[in-house]
């Protein structure tokens, strides 16, 4: 599979970038002494082990540890050689996976740049050998861990970016934002890392390929039972699905509509994903026995099979309230189809008793059906589904919800299927951020 022309010069690009950075950083101090490069082989090693021990993420993305020992052996001796060791110990881990050469020199390449630009920071503002002298200069050691990583993510945000036809700042923005607390904590790990060296020497060495493999088994374990936990919970859904040929992937679109709508109002990243899974899971008691016959019924219900039907969210709330990690997101499930003036089910609960998530997914869950053919109408287009939704404001939809949703540009998301809901634009981010600091959130 050939990769886009803009791809391929933006790799060449990173690579020429690098090598122009590496020879400017020999420039400004060439000479090298041998002693205080040592520990950083050792380094390269460790970073080699890590690369060694990475993880499936998703798809063809493999997480790994490898930029901590990196980072140390830029303060540990901030030097050409350095970088130039470590671009040649990264080169050789590339080869430990089949890959494209233009991935191998990307990789390569983004690495050494990232490298030599944070030195050269480093230097800059001051920045010693920490082997020379092991003091804590905050200024250039932050700035220096700091630059290295944007640099990193950014590059490769790029690369993505023009390689799927998405917005780079979007792609960062949504890979790096949960791991920005971890960020911080970074620039203190890279001085620990760099003390125990010079403290300890090869010990200091082998206490951090422990930790390496420690955080290595701990992230994949922690990222195995998430991905196995995710799957097993979407196998669940599918399950139940396939009883009604008419909601073939109904609670996918829910849980996608759900999370634009949570943006739209401005709620935070975690509630957003609590809501995102009750409204995945806001349907799994139609698995019940009871409803098989009706789910399988063509055309339309009548009074007792209505009644019948009307009791899925309390199965569904009595199916989620087993699994302990889901506690929290049990009334959202119960209380999805009451609506604002009572006259809902299954508690015919009112205005604001009803909890902020099961508003919200009432929304989804009828611009689903709305958008959906059925045996006895065709899907509704944009324009006729805001005018059912203006219609029933107040009624069965929270107004101020509705109101926040008609007006919103991000309305339309609803109807790209290209949207996956999970990423903002730098637009929909400012816009979010001067919400929370300025609106509360609708609750």
């Amino acid at each position: 599979m050939s990769m886009k022309t803009s791809v391929v010069a933006y790799v060449y690009a990173i690579v020429a970038a690098a090598a122009a950075a590496l020879v400017g950083l020999y420039l400004y101090q060439p000479n090298v002494e041998l002693t205080l490069l040592v520990g950083s082989a050792w380094l390269t090693a460790v970073s080699i082990l890590g690369s060694a021990l990475s993880y499936r993420v998703r798809g063809s993305t493999f997480g790994a540890v490898s930029f901590i020992p990196f980072l140390t052996a830029f303060v540990l001796y901030p030097s050409w050689a350095t970088v130039a060791m470590v671009g040649a110990g990264w080169l050789a881990a590339e080869f430990l996976r089949p890959k494209m050469a233009l991935k191998r020199a990307f990789n390569v390449g983004q690495i050494v740049l990232a490298g030599c630009v944070s030195i050269a920071v480093y230097s800059a503002l001051g920045g010693k050998s920490l082997q020379v002298d092991p003091t804590f200069r905050a200024l250039p050691h932050v700035l220096a861990v700091v630059v290295f990583l944007l640099l990193n993510t950014l590059s490769v945000a790029a690369a993505v970016g023009l390689a799927e036809g998405k917005s780079i700042l979007r792609l960062w923005y949504e890979g790096n934002v949960a791991g920005a607390l971890y960020d911080v904590v970074a620039v203190f790990v890279v001085y620990g890392f760099a003390r125990a060296y010079v403290d300890w020497g090869g010990w200091g060495v082998l206490t951090l390929c422990a930790l390496v493999i420690g955080l290595r088994l701990t992230y994949q374990s922690k990222h195995q039972l998430e991905t196995t936990n995710k799957e097993l919970l979407e196998l669940f859904v599918q399950t139940v699905e396939f009883r009604d040929p008419y909601t073939s992937g109904h609670s996918q679109r829910v849980r996608r509509f759900s999370r634009v709508i949570a943006e739209v109002i401005g709620l935070p990243a975690k509630e957003i994903e609590k809501i995102s899974k009750a409204a995945l899971l806001h349907d799994v008691g139609k698995i019940h026995e009871i409803f098989a016959p009706i789910l399988m019924k063509p055309g339309r219900l009548t009074p007792e099979e209505r009644a019948i039907m009307e009791l899925h969210p309390v199965k569904s709330a009595e199916l989620v309230a087993k699994i302990s990690e889901l506690q929290d997101i049990v009334p959202a499930v119960r209380h999805h189809h009451e609506n604002w003036d009572g006259t809902g089910y299954p508690d015919r609960l009112k205005g604001r008793e009803i909890p902020l998530a099961s508003r919200i997914i009432m929304f989804a869950d009828t611009i689903d059906a709305m958008t959906t053919d059925r045996p006895y109408r065709k899907a509704l287009g944009e324009a006729e589904v805001r005018a059912e939704l203006a219609k029933f404001r107040g009624a069965q939809f929270d107004p101020d919800i509705c109101d926040a949703l008609l007006q919103s540009p991000d309305f339309n998301r609803i109807f790209d299927l290209s949207d996956s809901g999970k990423v903002l634009s730098l637009t929909q981010i400012v816009e979010s951020f001067r919400k929370k600091v300025r609106t509360p959130a609708v609750a």
